[in-house]
């Protein structure tokens, strides 16, 4: 399962970026996360921070593995322009764990 959140970081009353949250309900293990896609569009990598379990954020590097605890929540925060409307909305996740690649799409609604 999969919410999505409006954000207003700096405070001025605009929605600036959305928090997109997961539980990693798969296992324990790493992978290299290649591309994030908000309703079927590539995010750029620069524009996500990546916030797994309790450690702290750090900016999305689609070259590098992330590891996952079972359980995990998953946070990917995206900076926008602009708010999500209400409604359902898609999280796709294009990972590769060894020579395997493949995209999962996640569906949720706007909290």
């Amino acid at each position: 399962m999969v919410s999505f959140k409006n954000l207003d970081k700096d405070d001025d009353g605009k929605i600036d970026h959305i928090a997109v949250e997961m539980r990693n309900d798969i296992g324990t293990g790493s992978a290299a996360l290649k591309e994030i896609l908000i309703d079927g569009v590539s995010v750029p990598p620069e524009k996500i921070s990546l916030i797994v379990g309790n450690r702290p954020p750090r900016k999305f590097d689609p070259s590098s593995e992330i590891y996952s605890e079972y359980g995990d929540v998953i946070v990917f925060e995206v900076e926008r322009e602009s708010s999500l409307e209400d409604g359902e909305h898609s999280l796709g996740i294009k990972a590769a764990m060894g020579w395997r690649e493949q995209t999962i799409t996640l569906k949720g609604n706007l909290e």
